[in-house]
């Protein structure tokens, strides 16, 4: 539950920031483990945004640090660690276009500002700037992932953010967090079967301190 709790407590009670079904009120504030496995977190699944997994990252996390979601801006997925994403990178995102990120993550994060910004000062320029790097389908997923990503406003607004000391590692796609689907099993199988690790170990770990997810 949140520190700074906006709500009655009855309403909060047994609050996670996401939910696998259940009619309570604190299920109906959460986001819906479905909607997070089609957006493919932790894992591009059948019928999911397909972005390249550091991109994925790299726009969660701009809207994280953004919306000022500590939980979600300490939580790392295991398949953008395991394809490149570290903290030099993650350090750069909030002042991406001063920065010496890729040109292609630049112009996605553009999209994504923009969408969390206010949705008509999305450019044409910035439009045209993303389809050099992406298909069209990938350029409407990042306008999508980026939608979906602001949904922790929800939990902010209402004082149920569980904070950082709730989510300072890496999630594994295969975690009980993300619900059973059949496609995400499916998806978990195909991972591993590629040599990437799928649940967390003894000899894996990984923390961040919030300051230094934060570009100064």
């Amino acid at each position: 539950m949140g520190k700074q709790l906006r709500i009655p407590e009855e309403l909060a009670r047994g609050f996670t920031m996401m939910v696998e079904g259940g009619d309570t009120p604190a299920a109906k504030i959460a986001i819906p483990t479905e909607l997070t496995r089609l957006s493919g977190i932790p894992i591009a699944s059948e019928g999911s945004f397909q972005l390249d997994p550091v991109l994925h990252e790299c726009i969660r996390l701009f809207n994280a640090n953004y919306q000022g979601c500590e939980y979600c801006l300490n939580a790392r997925a295991a398949g953008a660690v395991q394809a490149g994403l570290d903290e030099a990178l993650v350090s750069k995102l909030t002042r991406f276009e001063s920065s010496d990120l890729p040109e292609y993550i630049k112009a996605a994060l553009r999209i994504a500002n923009a969408v969390s910004s206010g949705p008509t000062t999305l450019t044409k320029a910035m439009w045209d700037g993303a389809r050099r790097f992406f298909s069209e389908q990938e350029v409407v997923d990042i306008v999508l992932l980026s939608v979906h990503t602001t949904g922790s406003k929800v939990t902010i607004t209402l004082g149920l953010d569980p904070g950082k000391e709730n989510s300072s590692r890496i999630f594994y796609p295969s975690e009980e967090v993300y619900g059973h689907s059949p496609a995400l099993k499916r998806a978990v199988e195909e991972m591993e079967r590629r040599g990437l690790a799928v649940r967390p170990s003894a000899d894996r770990t990984y923390a961040v301190d919030v300051k230094d997810s934060r570009a100064k």
